[in-house]
């Protein structure tokens, strides 16, 4: 029995010993970390949690997802790497010890990486986070993936839409061809390609014969394969790589054949006829006209860049070398000077001269068909010696419908005489084909009818010839013609029912142009300046490429009789805004170096009483907004220290812009005509100059609300200023401010006074314009532009305004100017007046810079300043908060912006709504690194509005949020409690969630703050509020609460562009801010005019123009500087290329060769000792046993 029993207590011990050792090594494996969602479910405890790094926690519930990173306290974790949601962050506090290598401003590059922490719980920033950090690990949970497998060129190129990576010789440099963007030629031995992208700043500079591999998506441009690399995808392998030979190819091969195809993107050589060179460039470039002996033709596309287009003799042969492109149709892009080789031995010009046979196809127009086989390489026949009314275009107004119907009637014509099937011959002069490739000639029918001549003959077309002239017998003949249609009003000729635009008057005017044309007069051989040409009979016309052409013809220039001229000067401004104390750092010619100080209206002063004094004559006016939206030192006193100012300098006459409506009519009236207003000063007189405009009408009565114009006599000539502010005023400001006006359209009413003026004997007319226009080189777009090509031909300037831009150049024989914003320069217009016609007959102008460098502040200027800065300076210069990085504000075109984040979250958090809504238009300024000022945020957010909270239902939100999304900008809004992607195609919003990632219920209620102008204003994108809002509660200013908000704050504001708004396409991609998608616009090509760009903002104002790099306004100083105006901020911070330069200390990985530091600790370290005592108790008792059994043996 006792035996048994130690047995039994032996084999017992051996068995608890075993187990209690597997206990011990399974509690010495490692632990395994908890994920960052169960971390924050457990919300207290120790924990070993492992996450993404997305971030850093700035306050509660608000994170900066993005580098540069202004401390190293503390890193936010996530599950995923994009995540934005507060409610699936947790932040993990960071102990000093552990900064050097995981703060995220020594290492932003940390940002994605996979962390794996050890620590306790608690709350931190108001929310679960992690602290009492014990040990910090970089987890390497990456793979890499693998290497994209590179094919040939000519294989990509059959790839479309699909990324691939290739490798080749770039053939030309791209700041030789590729017109500011990056855009040039990757060859290799098996074919060639376009490397496009519109942001070249994003890459590498592309040199010839660089070696390269590129990695990117295959795209096709007008019928042109490109590559758009992916960001990082253009790699330099090599540079002054041997380039491929160049293939030596035909037009007609290229054009007719299959080998254009073939040879796309690879270079060529051709050899060919200089048959035209256009007087001008179209979208960056020539488009030359080159053709063979058989007159095939084909575009040699010169571009601005490669200053070769001068080294081009029309009428010459060459050898030519360059990069086979394609717009539609091939053609070639000469990179250099050595690409254009003048033949030493000149072939005979290709001649076409002759009849040819052919068979009509269709008509086209009244003065174009086109052949079923071709002529001469073509099946296009352009008219010649005629010019047919046009019909390409939509008509706009009585002068396009006229033109449009005069053309169809032309082309009816055409088509009783011509029908498909018929037999022509086409008869061919010296020049064989224009600039288009038709074939030039008259039209002979089988019975031997001159179509041409008969067009002319039965009124449907005058003669059109451009010199050189064929055959003098034809142009007898058709001059002849064209007199007695003329003398009979056959047609076009109808006195009752006329023309009014010559075809060639109609498309300089439509097409934005302008006449370039000399006109000579062939009855007395003399020739006129373009804008002269009706002073020349249509029967006499001939039109001429230059005044030295026409010279060398044996032309004369028409001479006339001695004027006596009025010099008069005209300075302008516009969309000054009350700014009357900012001045500005700007760099104007890009290079990234301010340039100067800019601005503040004792400076503007200075030059604008300076250029008065410089002539006899001199008058000063305005385009409007040079209020609303001021700065303090004028808004608070109801911009009365800006009239005062205005009054002081001189202004002659101004019109209004959408801001003077800013409060209403009735303050509009106080400020022209005096009275005291409770914030303004005592004593009010009113403003001694008027304000006119003349579509500005009572409801009512139709009757004017201002004045349509002045006249201003000078030297006893009439000079009238007419006011026009764009209708879309309406839709930007309060209504009930403007409940009894409205604006008419501006176009009628322009048109309308001039016709009244003209009455009265005024000729020298000028427009005061509150309508937008921008320029593109030498082409100008926008409502001035069309108001230029729409309203009466006495108008000689129209003075432009409201978006902000810089604006000199002629439109349909107008000048229009404008001089920028802010008083940072003003408009300089000369002009002579004929005093014997009291016409303006020459015109000029200048944009002068106010540059405080070159000119002492006005005097008694600078005393009205200081003498209201000290009224205001006490406000202004309170410190209600500080800003740790710069933030940018405005529309949200590209994605949430910084600010308007940081606005939208204070007028949800006022209002305590669901969802809040910031207009971009209300954002004026961006917020600066540094102390925040109530006069900082009074600047971005100053035209008092009145929070306003609307009760919506889910889907009302999305309809409100598709109003707001441009077709060609993109969104407006800035948001706050929700996040969306949207469509670019559709311009619609495709996934709406709640900020922690629900959903949105359609059905449900929710509350959402707007303020009072966004709740009331009635343009199409605002309308949905005021609709679908219900049971409005009316809240503070949106100033007010930006600024409790901004003092809520304990630590320096970091707000960032979070991805509140995304496109849809981007929404996957892993980092929270999703980059512009890579696209090509209309004017992109290198053929193409640059494309006319609609106003930005159609319905509301623009947001203000941004600086340039380095362009910090200077009213951004410290609270002790403010006052002192003539100093210049110095900007020490680190500029965002230098944030991303930091060089940053390796990543910590799990590796043998890194992180011993700071690995976790060995906590499987103590179980080997119990590990030890089990296996001696094992031994004991075995031991015991046998001894046991031995000793029983014995007895």
């Amino acid at each position: 029995m006792r035996r048994i029993l130690h047995i039994v207590l032996i084999t017992a011990l051996m068995f608890l010993n075993v187990m209690y050792t597997f206990e011990a090594v399974k509690a010495a494996e490692p632990q395994q970390p908890i994920s960052i969602e169960k971390a924050i479910q457990q919300k207290e405890g120790q924990a070993l949690v492992e996450g993404y790094a997305v971030g850093q926690a700035v306050s509660p519930q608000h994170y900066k997802l993005t580098s540069p990173f202004s401390n190293d306290y503390n890193v936010a974790l996530a599950d995923r790497k994009n995540e934005t949601s507060p409610e699936h962050i947790l932040p993990v506090q960071i102990p000093s010890a552990f900064r050097s290598q995981f703060g995220l401003q020594t290492n932003p590059l940390l940002l994605g990486k996979k962390i794996t922490v050890q620590g306790k719980l608690e709350n931190y920033f108001n929310t679960t986070g992690l602290k009492n950090v014990q040990s910090m690990n970089v987890t390497d949970d990456t793979k890499t993936p693998p290497a994209e497998q590179q094919v040939t060129i000519n294989e990509a190129r059959g790839r479309l839409n699909e990324e691939v990576t290739i490798k080749g010789i770039i053939t030309a440099d791209q700041n030789a061809i590729g017109g500011g963007k990056l855009s040039t030629f990757l060859q290799d031995e098996t074919g060639g390609i376009n490397i496009y992208s519109p942001s070249p700043e994003q890459f590498p500079e592309l040199k010839e014969g660089m070696d390269v591999t590129v990695t990117g998506k295959i795209t096709s441009y007008q019928g042109l394969k490109e590559i758009v690399p992916s960001s990082s995808g253009i790699k330099i392998n090599q540079s002054n790589q041997s380039l491929p030979a160049p293939k030596h190819l035909t037009i007609n091969e290229l054009i007719n054949g299959s080998l254009g195809d073939q040879y796309e993107g690879r270079l060529v050589k051709l050899t060919a006829f200089v048959s035209s060179i256009p007087s001008s460039p179209a979208g960056g470039g020539y488009n030359v006209t080159m053709i063979d002996d058989d007159h095939h033709a084909m575009t040699l596309r010169v571009m601005n860049e490669t200053g070769v287009i001068n080294e081009l003799d029309e009428g010459k042969w060459y050898e030519f070398t360059g990069v086979l492109s394609r717009y539609q149709t091939f053609q070639l892009l000469p990179r250099k000077s050595a690409d254009l080789k003048l033949l030493e031995e000149q072939p005979a010009p290709p001649s076409a001269e002759g009849e040819y046979e052919g068979i009509v196809d269709r008509v086209v127009d009244g003065d174009t068909i086109h052949l079923k086989s071709p002529v001469l390489g073509t099946t296009k026949i352009r008219f010649v010696n005629v010019d047919t009314p046009e019909t390409y275009h939509t008509p706009k107004n009585d002068a396009d419908e006229n033109q449009l119907r005069f053309g169809k009637k032309a082309s009816d014509y055409l088509k009783t005489v011509l029908s498909p099937g018929d037999k022509i011959t086409v008869k061919v002069g010296s020049e064989a084909k224009d600039s288009y490739g038709r074939l030039l000639g008259q039209v002979i029918t089988e019975s031997g009818s001159n179509v041409n001549l008969e067009l002319v003959k039965n009124g449907y077309a005058p003669t059109y010839f451009i010199w050189p002239v064929d055959n003098e017998e034809d142009y007898q003949q058709f001059q002849a013609a064209v007199a007695a249609a003329k003398k009979d009003q056959k047609g076009i000729w109808n006195e009752n029912d006329p023309l009014m635009e010559m075809p060639f008057e109609f498309r300089a005017r439509e097409q934005g142009k302008g006449l370039t044309r000399y006109v000579g007069d062939s009855s007395n051989k003399t020739y006129v300046q373009p804008a002269d040409w009706k002073k020349v009979a249509v029967e006499n016309r001939i039109f001429f490429a230059s005044a030295s052409e026409a010279e060398s013809a044996g032309y004369k220039k028409r001479q006339t009789a001695p004027q006596e001229h009025v010099p008069l000067r005209i300075l302008s401004m516009n969309d000054l805004h009350g700014k009357i104390d900012q001045q500005y750092e700007l760099d104007l010619d890009g290079n990234g170096i301010a340039d100067g100080t800019f601005g503040r209206m004792d400076y503007a002063a200075a030059y604008l009483k300076e250029k008065k004094a410089e002539k006899k004559n001199s008058l000063i006016v305005h385009a409007g907004d040079m209020i609303g939206g001021s700065s303090p030192v004028s808004s608070l006193l109801q911009d009365e220290p800006t009239v005062e100012l205005m009054e002081d300098i001189g202004f002659d006459v101004g019109t209004v812009g959408n801001h003077e409506f800013d409060e209403g009519t009735d303050e509009l009236l106080r400020i022209l005509n005096g009275g005291d207003h409770p914030k303004g000063t005592s004593g009010y007189d009113g403003q001694n100059f008027p304000l006119v405009c003349a579509n500005c009408k009572m409801k009512s009565t139709g009757e004017p609300f201002l004045p349509a114009y002045d006249i201003i006599n000078v030297e006893g000539v009439p000079v009238a200023f007419i006011g026009v502010v764009t209708q879309s005023a309406a839709g930007m400001v309060m209504p009930e401010g403007i409940k009894n006006i409205e604006f008419t359209d501006e176009v009628t009413a322009v048109n309308e006074a001039a016709k009244e003026l003209k009455k009265k004997g005024v000729k020298a007319i000028a427009v005061l314009a509150h309508m937008s226009a921008e320029q593109n080189s030498n082409a100008i777009t926008g409502e001035s532009a069309d108001l230029a090509n729409k309203t009466d031909s006495e108008i000689d300037v129209i003075f432009a305004a409201h978006n902000h831009q810089v604006v000199n150049g002629e439109v349909n024989g107008k000048l229009i100017v404008q001089a920028f914003e802010y008083g940072k320069a003003i408009g300089v217009v000369d002009v002579e007046i004929d005093k014997t016609t009291k016409d303006i007959v020459k015109k000029s102008a200048e944009i002068v810079y106010v540059d405080q460098s070159k000119i002492q502040p006005d005097v008694s200027a600078s005393a009205i300043l200081k003498k209201y800065e000290a009224i205001a300076e006490p406000i202004i210069s309170e410190v209600v908060g500080e800003a740790a990085v710069d933030m940018e504000g405005g529309y949200s075109n590209d994605g949430d912006t910084p600010l308007g984040n940081l606005i939208a979250d204070g007028m949800r958090a006022a209002m305590k709504t669901d969802f809040a809504l910031m207009n971009g238009g209300g954002i004026r300024e961006a917020l600066k690194k540094g102390p925040i000022t109530w006069g900082d945020l009074y600047n971005i957010q100053p035209f008092g509005n009145v929070l306003t909270k609307l009760e919506i239902k889910g889907k009302d939100l999305r309809e409100i949020i598709n109003a707001q999304i441009s077709p060609v900008f993109g969104p407006d809004y800035s948001i706050s409690g929700f996040t969306y992607t949207w469509d670019k195609e559709t311009g619609k919003a495709v996934d709406m969630k709640m900020a922690d990632g629900t959903e949105i219920q359609p059905d449900a209620t929710y509350t959402l703050t707007v303020n009072n102008f966004m709740a009331t204003a009635t343009g199409a994108k605002y309308q949905p509020i005021g609709l679908l809002g219900k049971n409005p509660v009316t809240g503070p200013e949106d100033l007010e609460a930006t600024v409790e908000y901004v003092k809520s704050f304990d630590e320096p504001i970091a707000y960032t562009k979070e991805g509140r708004i995304k496109l849809a396409e981007a929404s996957d991609i892993e980092d929270p801010v999703t980059e512009d998608p890579i696209t090509e616009e209309p004017g992109d090509d290198p053929v193409t005019e640059d494309p006319i760009k609609e106003d930005p903002r159609p319905g509301e104002d623009l947001p203000d123009i941004k600086e340039t790099p380095g362009t910090a306004p200077v009213h951004q100083l410290p609270p002790s500087a403010i006052s002192r105006f003539n100093e210049i901020p110095i900007n020490n911070t680190k500029t965002a290329d230098t944030a991303n330069s930091i060089s940053t200390l390796p990543l910590q990985t799990e590796t043998a060769e890194s992180g011993s530091d700071h690995q976790l600790p060995d906590t499987s370290a103590g179980y080997y000792n119990f590990m030890v005592i089990g296996a001696a108790v094992t031994l004991s008792g075995t031991y015991l046993y046998v001894r046991r059994k031995r000793s029983a043996s014995r007895t």
